[in-house]
């Protein structure tokens, strides 16, 4: 936009990115997945994990703007239609809907431990709070840096619920 090069720093970052995006990509891809939180966050990730392969079937926010769903279907044009999306959606709602959606992980604040215990399934730790992970304020999920520790805690989240459940204990997977 500015119509000066890119530094290689980003250059750089960019490629670790892309790297592990095609490295993950058989992890990641078809899996199912309720997002939550704040509408701005939601809206982002929603994005983000559209773009690699995953798909949301509930997106949910304690937020009531009125304009949830219409930035998420702005931000996220491939969010399939049949997408759940609630505004004012509480845990206890999340908690009702998940098995019927049969997610593959969840995706937002730790708030969310006791629905993906109840559903054994992963929980993939973002935004605020997160009070059960030291360094949880520190949790960097903006720029190429970010959406590299975003991508992996998703993949080895996914990685390790697929380690545990093995009759042979994989090392390798």
């Amino acid at each position: 936009m500015s119509g000066r090069e890119t530094p290689v720093k980003y250059q750089r970052e960019r490629g670790r990115l892309v790297d592990s995006l095609i490295d993950g990509h058989k992890y990641v891809f078809e899996k199912r997945t309720i997002v939550y939180g704040e509408e701005d966050l939601v809206v982002g990730l929603a994005s983000f994990l559209c773009e690699i392969g995953v798909t949301p079937v509930l997106c949910a926010s304690g937020g009531r703007s009125k304009h949830f769903e219409q930035a998420l279907r702005e931000a996220a044009p491939t969010l399939p239609a049949e997408t759940l999306v609630k505004e004012g959606f509480d845990f206890a709602g999340i908690s009702d809907l998940a098995p019927s959606l049969k997610p593959d992980f969840l995706i937002g604040s730790s708030k969310g431990y006791q629905a993906a215990r109840s559903l054994r399934i992963p929980l993939a730790r973002v935004g605020f709070p997160i009070h059960d992970r030291i360094g949880g304020q520190r949790v960097l999920h903006l720029g190429y840096r970010g959406a590299q520790e975003l991508y992996d805690g998703i993949v080895n989240a996914l990685l390790e619920v697929k380690q545990n459940n093995s009759e042979v204990g994989y090392a390798y997977l």
